[in-house]
């Protein structure tokens, strides 16, 4: 079984907020992972699929996806070749946030908190149908305040976070029940099982059989409707899961290789500097010797590049 990499919030919080928002365009091989943090994801813009540990779901516009800590989770957009994103906006919550500042702004009883407390012990993933408008609307709000930087103004972050809290919870308790569409493209599956299962040797014959085709026909069909070859978006998989690894491990670039699947040192090498311009060395050097922010270090790594 596949250990997925662990986005800490060490490296994404800002020092006085107690959430850190980022919007995310989520791409057909975007990095399956787990967090030491809460995470609501909300879908800002199209559709696609969410798999949450071994549950996988449709999701589109309005829908919200409460991920805990410990929990693997990858989108992949709907349209495999990019034209129709995905767009994520990612709220991810403090694990210290349980620790509420005794003087907020307003009036709050022990009984406003208790939701928000609840949420952050929850262990189980869930997920939120909007009806209206109200929970974009809310993280709007959150948005403007996250923005605007002050520590004074960050307090004001926690009656939404109350607020928000009291809206989503009941559905902790009611099946997320959105399936995949019955005319899904079969490519759904074998690419979440590339990103799943990435440090295997999986040869083209095995994948083809997935879908119950010969290797030449699925060859042409992955070529058709994702605009690369299947060696090219399995390397690409592994490339993104090697940045992930020299961002957020101290494991070794040789131990990084043979983490995702790769055991020729000099063919690991050369891989990774046609997608990131630079030797795994010099990629951890410049992530740990720059200040980048949380936007700049998620980009930085999705797409493993300059």
């Amino acid at each position: 079984m596949e250990v997925f990499p662990v986005f800490t919030g060490e490296y994404l919080f800002d020092s006085c907020s107690p959430v850190q928002m980022l919007l995310t365009h989520e791409t057909v091989t975007s990095v399956r992972h787990q967090h030491d943090f809460l995470e609501l994801a909300y879908v800002v813009q199209g559709e696609g699929i969410h798999l949450a540990a071994e549950d996988k779901m449709q999701v589109v516009q309005g829908d919200l996806l409460v991920i805990p800590p410990g929990v693997s989770h990858v989108f992949q957009p709907q349209d495999l070749t990019g034209s129709e994103p995905l767009i994520i906006l990612n709220c991810m919550l403090r694990p210290e946030l349980c620790r509420i500042p005794g003087e907020l702004p307003g009036q709050y009883s022990e009984e406003d908190m208790v939701p928000l407390l609840k949420l952050l012990e929850l262990k189980q993933w869930f997920g939120y149908r909007e009806n209206n408008v109200e929970l974009s609307f809310l993280l709007r709000r959150m948005q403007g305040v996250h923005n605007n930087g002050s520590a004074e103004d960050q307090q004001q972050l926690y009656p939404l976070l109350f607020e928000l809290a009291k809206l989503i919870l009941p559905a902790a308790s009611v099946p997320f029940t959105q399936q995949p569409q019955i005319n899904e493209d079969p490519l759904h599956d074998v690419i979440l099982y590339m990103i799943s299962n990435f440090s295997e040797k999986i040869t083209l014959k095995e994948i083809s059989r997935q879908i119950a085709m010969s290797s030449r026909q699925f060859q042409r069909l992955f070529k058709i409707k994702t605009g690369r070859s299947y060696i090219q978006m399995l390397q690409e998989i592994r490339m993104k899961y090697s940045c992930m690894l020299l961002m957020f491990t101290k494991l070794g670039i040789q131990a990084i290789a043979l983490e995702v699947g790769i055991y020729d040192m000099k063919y690991f090498y050369r891989l990774f500097r046609e997608h990131s311009g630079m030797t795994p060395a010099c990629y951890r050097n410049r992530f740990h010797s720059h200040f980048l922010s949380a936007k700049e270090m998620m980009s930085s790594a999705e797409h493993c590049s300059r």
